[in-house]
């Protein structure tokens, strides 16, 4: 068996540089005064000898962490995978690291995630909080020293304490609902149904009391169901609705699970945009292809992530809202 590879060192690359191991670090760091040849010399060995810092021990050095951390709540929806792209693009550009977690909705693995960031000594952590944000709060107020920011959730009014420093970002969601229920309204609907998480997981909540207000104010019947927010029970919830008399009207909180609306409607023998009716929420690339194509609510997915990464190294305590715009396709009927 060969015997594992050394691990290059900050004096190894000055050897091969000719250089002392104090410039190595100026070149490597871009700090103090380096000849531009020198440098370049001294990446260029680097390079060659696959240098990398070790992060934990420049901490301990100097104070600074380069590694943050993120909990999202599923890693089978895309739309999560465009937001760590953004944050990667900022992260990349400040010379960060991430460390990428999922809680799959379960409150027991968000904990265990928020302690192994911990123990991993990042310098802080974006999280899609499951629920309201009592327990983030209350592991904040444990951890003082870790800025967190939470997406996808209902901004709270602040109090003392952790509240103080929690950043919060996200679509600005009465809006997003505002301009379903008008689009449903518009095209002649008089009751719709919004498919949420449980009430206990549900950290967008904000969108079911827009929901509610908004049916209102459209003469429209609202109503809220709540399940597991997976594909096949989101399928199952809306065929079982869709076996009830009448036309069927549902907002989904992704596109992701849209698309469990069009299978359960094809379960049943019926059409999406004639039969049925559905508006999700993110404008993912796969919602134009679905036949006939998702009307959605579009938020610039990338964008997002590069505001979290943003908000993780610049500061605590802010709230920032995303525009959010109508994309309308087929999916919504023409009532008369």
């Amino acid at each position: 068996m060969p015997e594992p590879t050394k691990r290059a060192t900050l004096r190894d690359v000055a050897a091969g540089a000719g250089v002392s191991v104090a410039q190595a670090s100026f070149a490597l760091n871009g700090t103090g005064r380096v000849a531009p040849a020198t440098a370049e010399r001294v990446r260029r060995v680097a390079a060659e000898l696959d240098y990398q810092p070790d992060g934990r021990a420049r901490a301990l050095r100097t104070g600074r962490r380069s590694a943050y951390g993120v909990v999202i709540r599923n890693m089978r929806n895309p739309f999560f995978l465009d937001v760590l792209r953004g944050m990667e693009t900022v992260a990349h550009r400040k010379g960060a690291l991430l460390l990428i977690m999922s809680s799959d909705y379960d409150q027991e693995r968000e904990g265990a995630a928020l302690r192994r960031l911990a123990a991993e000594a990042v310098a802080g952590i974006a999280i899609a909080p499951i629920g309201r944000r009592g327990r983030l709060l209350e592991w904040m107020d444990r951890h003082t020293h870790i800025p967190v920011v939470a997406f996808n959730c209902t901004p709270e009014p602040d109090r003392e304490g952790a509240a103080s420093r929690l950043s919060t970002v996200g679509p600005d969601d009465d809006a997003a609902v505002s301009l379903a229920v008008a689009h449903l309204a518009e095209r002649g609907h008089r009751e719709a149904v919004l498919l949420t998480a449980p009430e206990a997981l549900a950290a967008d909540w904000g969108r079911e009391e827009s929901f509610l207000r908004r049916c209102a104010e459209h003469g429209m019947a609202g109503d809220v169901v709540r399940g597991p927010l997976d594909h096949e029970a989101v399928a199952r919830r809306s065929s079982e609705m869709m076996a009830r008399p009448g036309h069927r009207a549902l907002v989904v909180n992704s596109d992701h699970l849209g698309a469990a609306v069009y299978d359960a409607a094809r379960s049943r023998g019926l059409r999406v945009g004639r039969d049925v009716s559905v508006v999700g929420h993110d404008d993912l690339p796969t919602s134009a292809l679905l036949d006939p194509g998702l009307t959605t609510i579009a938020v610039e997915r990338e964008a997002l992530g590069e505001q979290i990464m943003d908000l993780l190294v610049e500061g605590p305590g802010t709230a920032v809202r995303l525009p959010v715009r109508l994309v309308e396709r087929g999916s919504v009927a023409l009532l008369a």
